[in-house]
């Protein structure tokens, strides 16, 4: 056998531009605009929740287990929108040019004999307003 066909992760980076902090920033605000929708929708399912069960005569104990689930839920959802804010003071201390790693996927390499490992393994997707500018390999 004279190559094989791998799978390597391959890196994408955006180069930062004040209209990629701007579509950045737009899509966080999205997401926490939606997050804080789902928490209102959230309290008042609970609300509406703990009011049927108490009218149904249920005790104090199955209404505190149904606050816990609910405040559990809850409690993830401050913990993304604390994520989102950190995110959004980040990108103020973007430098304009710099790259920034957005994330990766998973694509096919055909491995040859003789080739180098490292750099076999290793690749890069460089993009900049959603525009590929390089491959790197």
């Amino acid at each position: 056998m004279r190559s094989i066909t791998i799978f390597r992760e391959i890196t994408i980076k955006q180069i930062i531009t004040e209209k990629a902090k701007e579509v950045t920033r737009r899509q966080l605000e999205d997401e926490l605009l939606a997050i804080y929708n789902k928490q209102r929708e959230l309290e008042e399912k609970k609300n509406k929740m703990i009011t049927e069960f108490a009218l149904k005569g249920a005790d104090e104990f199955q209404l505190e287990q149904i606050r816990k689930k609910f405040d559990s839920e809850a409690s993830d959802y401050h913990r993304r929108q604390d994520e989102i804010r950190t995110c959004l003071a980040e990108i103020d201390d973007l430098k304009i040019g710099e790259e920034a790693v957005i994330g990766s996927i998973e694509g096919p390499y055909e491995l040859k004999v003789g080739d180098n490992l490292d750099s076999a393994v290793k690749a890069e997707i460089i993009l900049k307003d959603g525009v590929v500018m390089e491959i790197r390999q």
